[in-house]
């Protein structure tokens, strides 16, 4: 009876989530240097970086602490960055051309912890200091630090080394960590080190022939299993009690950036590909279906897209041919695992002018309820948590006429809902 409330409260957020793309999805940002950006990356407390390319454009990083509104430089002039990573303990990492720089003070000041004569492109980071990174151009292999990038070591060499260049990386709950590549005059390969580093064992990957399979993105689903884009060929996951590849989106399309949000929702972004499609594609039932989700990327038309983030605000942002953010926040789903109770929830009169009455009833009460309200934008207006008596009355007071979500969680469960504000 539980899974089957389950699914009614899943399609039911799916619903709510789905009607909001009668606007665009996508709403573009301008930047201070427009079409200049290589990579970016989200703190957890949402500030949002974003690295330059370089050479014939201008270089270093810009940070935004205020939701994409403004920015400010932080310097490495003229310097290349082909990857950003904000650590755990707020360190920042810049993988560059020939080398890696840190910032140990939100980004005021940097200095050279790594050089090499390649382009540093991939960096990732664990919660206990460990950090790994590799590239191209002669960085044939993976290097780690164990301090939180002060200090760096190879831990894995390519088995086709000098070909071999290191494309994704990525990590699962676990901290086990794995390394996509593609091979100019080859094959790429799929390796993982569930030690730290120590070792690594290499996945066997389905079989393009006549073409080439090159790693273009990797992402560890909440559920264990190995999401891959390969170039040209589509979208795949691999279940690792199986060993066995299953094709989710295929040809010709080339996954560049996988982001999961809960178990079901999966973004995707597409690498402009001149034989497929470019741009965002979606799945809200954990990868069996995806539908386009270009409405406001180039007119509807895509582009690429190559890096995905999930801001803590809920909005999701995208950086490619341009740099994007949603027009309405995406929530987790319900849990897969937890048994849940019913929630229904209403706000009326909806729309309102000074007030609302945001209701629910659950079969068993919970002493409390986390409430929170975002505007369009995905601005915080209210969060809080409450005794939960089965109702909360929310006043417009100052804010401005428009449309908000809120969402209700009641110990594993959440519910989300919509409202709109005629002042």
């Amino acid at each position: 009876m539980k899974r089957i409330t389950r699914f009614f409260l899943i399609a039911i957020l799916q619903v709510t989530f789905l009607q909001a793309f009668s606007q665009d999805f996508w709403e573009e940002i301008i930047l201070p240097d427009s079409f200049a950006y290589r990579c970016m990356d989200i703190s957890p407390i949402g500030d949002i970086y974003l690295g330059m390319r370089g050479f014939s454009y201008p270089g270093g990083i810009y940070r935004s602490t205020d939701n994409a509104q403004t920015w400010q430089y932080l310097g490495l002039t003229e310097k290349p960055v082909y990857a950003l990573e904000v650590c755990s303990n707020g360190d920042i990492i810049a993988g560059v051309f020939s080398g890696i720089f840190k910032s140990s003070d939100n980004g005021n000041t940097w200095y050279e912890v790594y050089y090499s004569s390649g382009n540093m492109t991939n960096i990732i980071s664990l919660s206990n200091g460990y950090v790994f990174a590799g590239g191209v151009d002669n960085l044939h292999g993976i290097i780690r630090s164990d301090d939180f990038g002060e200090t760096w070591d190879t831990v894995h060499v390519f088995t086709n080394y000098g070909q071999e260049n290191l494309k994704a990386l990525a990590v699962s709950a676990e901290g086990h960590v794995y390394a996509g590549t593609y091979n100019m005059f080859g094959e790429g390969s799929i390796w993982f080190t569930i030690d730290l580093g120590e070792t690594w064992t290499e996945i066997s990957i389905p079989d393009f022939s006549p073409y080439w399979p090159w790693i273009f993105s990797l992402a560890v689903h909440p559920q264990g299993d190995l999401f891959a884009g390969f170039y040209g060929q589509g979208l795949y996951r691999y279940n690792f009690t199986t060993q066995q590849w299953t094709a989710l989106y295929l040809p010709w399309v080339t996954p560049d950036d996988i982001l999961f949000i809960g178990d079901y929702k999966i973004f995707v972004g597409l690498y402009q590909d001149p034989n497929g499609g470019a741009g965002v594609i979606y799945s809200e039932d954990g990868g069996q279906n995806f539908t386009t989700l270009n409405s406001g990327i180039n007119g509807g038309n895509g582009g690429s897209i190559g890096y995905l983030f999930r801001h803590p605000n809920n909005l999701i942002f995208a950086l490619g041919w341009g740099f994007y953010k949603s027009t309405v926040p995406v929530f987790t789903d319900v849990n897969d695992n937890v048994e849940t109770e019913t929630i229904r929830s209403l706000n009326y009169p909806n729309p309102f002018t000074d007030k609302t009455i945001i209701g629910w009833c659950i079969s068993e009460k919970d002493k409390f309820v986390n409430i929170t309200i975002v505007n369009a934008s995905g601005k915080i207006i209210l969060k809080e948590k409450i005794i939960n008596n089965g109702n909360y009355i929310f006043h417009a007071g100052n804010i401005k006429s428009g449309i908000y979500y809120y969402s209700i969680l009641v110990g594993n469960n959440l519910y989300t809902g919509k409202m709109i504000c005629v002042n």
